[in-house]
């Protein structure tokens, strides 16, 4: 895996600690988090991984658990700082700052511009300034698609205005299963976002780098099966919906 995506996935996953006080051996949300860190330290450092699922182990015990969790985390964000300072320069045009917030504006700005048939953005906080910063210079003719969750009271009207105004076709959709931000363009590109899109580059620093073919395949078939069981906070422009390009 590519050193700028793994980082940026450690970091998304860092800003998406589960409550482990809430923590169950059945619950989805915490064992997919889990997998997911231990999967992504293989890649930084297979030492570490090893004593990581230990610590993965302490948590089914509640005695453990906060012991394992500090363990888990700490490694977490030792992996982030010691891929920040080993981080090679090329892609670093990919790499914002923080402050740099009109660069990441930009770069994110002429992705969803260049795409011609279809957008699918999940971002857990997205809200409705997607529209004016990012989707206003979009296509008429593209179909967009946003999975979001915490921003899902702001993004509906949202939607709806944006529908009236431009004809496009717009579905916004919520589901609490989403933890990275990520951007899907027509069938030829998938991008991993550091930071949610409203405050990305604001404080620290965040990543916006592609996603090799695989990666991406993978990363697709698991956010449409969400996608499909997530709950619709604005459907718009129907007709438009079905007879518009097909993503994936």
């Amino acid at each position: 895996m590519d050193q700028l995506v793994l980082l940026a996935e450690l970091q998304a996953l860092a800003n998406n600690v589960p409550d482990f006080a809430t923590f169950s051996p059945t619950s989805r949300t915490h064992q997919e988090w889990l997998g997911k860190v231990h999967a992504l330290i293989q890649q930084w450092n297979r030492f570490e991984a090893a004593s990581l699922r230990t610590s993965i182990t302490y948590v089914s015990y509640s005695v453990a658990r906060p012991m394992g969790v500090s363990a888990i985390v700490s490694t977490l964000h030792r992996a982030i700082a010691d891929l920040q300072v080993t981080m090679p320069l090329a892609g670093a045009d990919q790499a914002f700052g923080p402050g740099a917030v009109y660069d990441f504006f930009k770069a994110l700005r002429e992705l969803l511009v260049s795409a011609t048939q279809a957008i699918f953005i999940i971002d857990p906080y997205l809200d409705e300034q997607v529209f004016d910063a990012y989707l206003a210079g979009v296509a008429p003719q593209v179909k967009v698609r946003l999975l979001t969750h915490k921003g899902a009271a702001a993004l509906g009207p949202a939607v709806k205005k944006f529908v009236e105004q431009t004809k496009m076709a717009v579905e916004a959709r919520s589901s609490e299963k989403i933890h990275d931000r990520i951007l899907f363009l027509d069938d030829r590109s998938c991008w991993v976002l550091g930071q949610s899109i409203k405050d990305a580059a604001r404080l620290k620093p965040t990543y916006l780098a592609p996603l090799d073919e695989g990666t991406a395949a993978l990363k697709k078939a698991t956010y449409e099966q969400i996608w499909t069981a997530a709950t619709p906070i604005a459907n718009v422009g129907a007709a438009q919906l079905e007879r518009g390009p097909k993503l994936g």
